[in-house]
């Protein structure tokens, strides 16, 4: 079980698991994982157990293994220590372990661990281990142990190196060579297909209470991929010995250092951590927990008055897991499925990025949200070269994408690589939100008007004319339900792709009135005036599904003639706790139920073209049929729950996607954490209960807190401007802390223009 801990300053900023459950390490190893954006870290216990999986993963470096798709390589392991007390291995599954306590500090990314152990011959130790990511050098790794002898002395010996023998299958590295220098270990590894070498560097210093005596350190190199320090030490009763140990990674991925060889890429390596081998962990900590404080929670946190202190903690586990996880130093870069917690996904980026997790960079860090889309630009030839295969025009991106020249590396037995095209209007709508949101036009001039057009001229040659009924339509799909495979018309893709050819439509017009000159630039090819008479004329026609007689938009034409199976009046705790069991029993493609929001992703992404009571009719008709069988599901729903103003269903459906990692299923999050339903619960927050949207080209600020929500605060950017809400049941204000534009804010229909502070009744 995961506990919400910590007081005082620290109250709902710490994780903790209270009990050691060997069967159970795989969840704990995800969610307590620390990163940087540059690599991550699983969180394994420093000793070996059964169900161990340790994982470093660095951004970007994806290699492929013969006939299995595209992923993120296991570097070599600089966690693992084996600590052996009068010659027993620390063990906690033998001898008997007190007062066990791991914990994630949320505020500066330290984890900590300690427990009191005594061996099955009786030698009693305190243990204390901490271990830290750096989030200001990101190729910094410390951890520190401390074992204090407790009854009796004890002969103490530690084996910790660079192991890359530890690594899961399937190994991607070879091994290019390894040495020690000065007591610096280096290993440096190619990976098999894509080429890029790493280099890891260790570093270690021991010490009782405080000084180096009585302790000898040899360092050996077996055969394989390792090298490792063994240190000794006699310890007596009620000393302490400690050992820091430094490491860092380096990669021909770098920016800037593909071209290096494997000595000057070893050099960089050994001279970074020379220059910080003499550090403490307490300095590398607290640098880190400085940056921490002014570049993440001094300007993003998020700070909710509720009766359930889990509320509070959620929202910072999100933000602390948002920011591990996003490679926003390079702009090659995309945030995984899993983030860097773990092996799910293989490390690939889907939809979720632009429709889940883009929205918190966009409101709160612009420039790693503009990172993040300038990522889709320089994968944008791939994408070409996707649309082209597959028999279109312009730019059709892979439903799953790695390395930016990758193309599509969706596994082949998967047919959402082939159908599910509504990727590239999604990449499309992240463009126009953060534009519309930022008013970068910079941004757009350099990038977001080429994937604009690109996007469009894919749909424009996608679609296929129904000459019976006089409309384009979108055939062979797969929507975001993807129990529904291979349908037509799947009513989110029509609209997301009418929108984006529309969008380029809009912005084609606006080069050709106020900027000819660039108009003429990106016409050179006729692209533009084929997109303002083809993708014009098409756009007009394509078939976009309204309500039928009973106000229901269908998802595609086949689901609402499906069997129908809500009589059963499924609990919403059934529908997700069974959901692939239920589904599977009726067949997955035959009746009415779905695997997540799909016409719900639409009105809320779309929610000015559709009435309130037909947003209300659909979303009670389909939330039935929803078995939330995605963790991308219960987000959107809770928002527009709270819009039609179901706040008990709202905050019900919000408690769940908050504790999809946190709560007490312990198998959860065995391959990683959820990602994108991390950007959904900021979403919850700030979209749902702060009222928070985007409405055409609007700020929308409509709030509607849960009843056990006294207050919320939260920042957000608009235009440059960052503003700061207070949001109570009575009244919402709004602070324009930059206060150097005016700020208009829509709010129950009525305009209102502000440059220094707004109060409003809610």
């Amino acid at each position: 079980m995961i506990y919400n801990k910590g007081t005082g300053e620290l109250k709902n900023w710490i994780i903790e698991e209270e009990i050691f459950d060997s069967g159970a390490l795989g969840k704990c190893e995800s969610i307590f994982c620390q990163g940087n954006g540059y690599l991550g870290l699983r969180a394994a216990a420093e000793e070996e157990y059964e169900n161990t999986r340790r994982s470093l993963l660095v951004a970007g470096t994806f290699d492929k293994m013969p006939d299995d798709a595209t992923e993120l390589p296991n570097a070599a392991d600089v966690t693992a220590m084996d600590i052996r007390i009068n010659g027993e291995p620390l063990d906690l599954t033998k001898g008997e372990c007190k007062n066990y306590s791991r914990t994630l500090n949320l505020k500066n990314g330290i984890l900590k661990r300690s427990f009191l152990w005594t061996s099955e011959k009786g030698d009693e130790i305190q243990f204390e281990a901490w271990r830290v990511v750096s989030l200001k050098d990101l190729h910094l790794i410390a951890s520190k142990i401390q074992i204090t002898a407790l009854n009796q002395d004890i002969s103490l010996s530690v084996r910790s190196g660079i192991d890359g023998d530890r690594i899961p299958a399937p190994v991607h590295f070879s091994l290019q060579g390894k040495q020690e220098n000065n007591g610096m270990l280096n290993l440096t590894a190619k990976t098999n297909e894509s080429g890029v070498l790493f280099s890891l560097s260790s570093v270690q210093k021991a010490e009782i209470g405080g000084k180096q005596t009585e302790i000898t350190a040899r360092t050996q190199a077996e055969s394989g991929m390792k090298i490792y320090t063994e240190t000794a030490a006699a310890v007596a009763k009620g000393e302490t010995f400690s050992l820091t140990k430094l490491s860092n990674v380096f990669t021909t991925r770098d920016k800037g250092a593909d071209s290096l060889s494997q000595e000057e890429l070893q050099a960089r390596s050994l001279e970074h951590l020379q220059a910080v081998r003499e550090r403490t962990f307490q300095s590398i900590a607290e640098e880190s927990e400085k940056e921490w404080k002014e570049r993440i929670w001094d300007t993003r946190d998020i700070l909710i008055d509720s009766n359930r202190e889990e509320d509070q903690l959620a929202i910072r586990f999100a933000i602390y897991h948002l920011t591990i996880m996003t490679p926003s130093h390079d702009n090659r870069m995309n945030i995984g499925a899993k983030g860097f917690s773990g092996p799910g996904y293989k490390g690939h980026s889907f939809w979720d990025t632009e429709i889940f997790m883009l929205p918190y960079f966009i409101f709160s860090s612009p420039k790693e949200a503009r990172s993040l889309l300038e990522h889709r630009y320089n994968s944008l030839e791939a994408a070409q070269k996707n649309a082209a295969k597959n028999g279109y025009k312009g730019a059709m991106y892979p439903w799953e994408s790695a390395w930016i020249t990758d193309g599509e590396v969706t596994p082949e037995w998967a047919l959402t690589g082939l159908m599910e095209h509504h990727i590239t209007a999604d990449v499309a709508f992240g463009v126009y939100s953060y534009y519309t949101v930022s008013g970068d036009l910079e941004f757009m001039e350099r990038y977001g008007y080429k994937m604009i057009f690109e996007t469009a001229k894919f749909w424009i040659s996608r679609l296929e004319y129904n000459e019976e009924l006089d409309r384009y339509e979108i055939n062979h799909v797969i929507g975001p339900d993807e129990y529904k495979e291979d349908v037509n018309n799947n009513a989110y893709t029509n609209y997301m792709a009418h929108l984006n050819i529309m969008l380029a439509v809009q912005y084609a017009e606006s080069l050709r009135t106020n900027k000819p000159y660039a108009f003429e630039a990106f016409d050179q090819d006729g692209s533009l005036s084929h997109i303002l008479s083809e993708g014009r004329a098409k756009a007009e026609k394509i078939y976009l599904p309204r309500e039928n007689a009973d106000g229901l938009v269908p998802e595609d034409d086949t689901f609402l003639t499906l069997r129908d199976i809500a009589d059963k009046d499924y609990s919403l705790s059934e529908r997700i706790e069974e959901s692939q069991k239920i589904a599977g029993q009726y067949g997955y493609f035959n009746v009415q139920i779905s695997k997540q929001a799909d016409v719900m992703v639409l009105f809320f992404l779309l929610e000015d073209l559709f009435s309130p009571e037909i947003k209300k009719k659909n979303f009670y008709y389909y939330e039935k049929r929803c078995f939330h069988d995605s963790s991308l599901s219960l987000s959107t729903h809770s928002i527009l729950a709270n819009d039609l103003g179901e706040k008990e269903q709202a905050y019900k459906l919000y408690t769940r996607a908050s504790m999809i990692d946190l709560g007490p299923k312990m198998n959860s999050s065995n391959p990683g954490i959820h990602a994108a339903s991390l950007g959904g619960i900021w979403q919850c927050t700030v979209f749902g209960f702060g009222g928070v949207r985007l409405y055409g080209d609007d700020l929308r600020i409509q709030p509607a807190l849960p009843d056990n929500w006294s207050e919320l605060k939260a920042p957000i950017y608009w235009k440059g401007q960052r503003l700061s809400l207070t949001i109570s049941h009575q009244e919402f204000t709004v602070v324009n802390e930059t206060a150097e534009e005016p700020v208009t804010i829509l709010n129950n229909g009525k305009r209102y223009t502000f440059t220094d502070k707004l109060t409003l009744p809610c």
